[in-house]
């Protein structure tokens, strides 16, 4: 349970963040990726290169990643994975609703959108992918096994 105190912080923070593209910064620099794969926070960079190609609208005030998600052993629920939630806060409804649950592997940036069992691509997220796994020097067919604790069929 979060205390008082941090659950004003976080709240103000949100309300600070009217955008979830205002709140993302800048883009993820492929030379700071190290040979060990990506953190969270570049994970989450990569879900949101992937997601602008998408059908999401980000820009939309109250919408949020949630990139907290950990198993009862505060590890992420797929390994090799940061597993992300997609989300909106409706301030008229007060309502969230969650748009998708998506897995970045740390070693390529490879995305899936989990519930959906679908690969994410598209240019930029396939030249930034490129680049990540020249830094870990990993490729798709490396992680191959791994891949299938997503629950994904690799044809979808």
């Amino acid at each position: 349970m979060l205390s008082k105190d941090r659950r004003s912080w976080l709240l103000g923070l949100t309300l600070a963040c009217t955008t979830l593209v205002a709140c993302a910064g800048g883009t993820l620099s492929p030379t700071q990726v190290k040979a060990t794969g990506l953190t969270r926070e570049q994970a989450q960079a990569v879900l949101l290169v992937a997601l602008r190609h998408q059908d999401y609208q980000l820009d939309k005030p109250g919408v949020f990643v949630d990139g907290d998600l950990q198993d009862e052993h505060g590890q992420p629920p797929h390994p090799g994975y940061f597993d992300f939630s997609l989300g909106y806060n409706d301030p008229k409804a007060g309502a969230t609703e969650y748009w998708g649950l998506f897995s970045v592997s740390i070693a390529t940036g490879d995305v899936w959108e989990t519930n959906l069992c679908k690969r994410l691509d598209g240019t930029e997220l396939q030249t930034l992918q490129g680049q990540i796994m020249a830094r870990t020097g990993k490729s798709l067919k490396d992680e191959q096994a791994q891949r299938q604790g997503l629950g994904c069929d690799e044809g979808q």
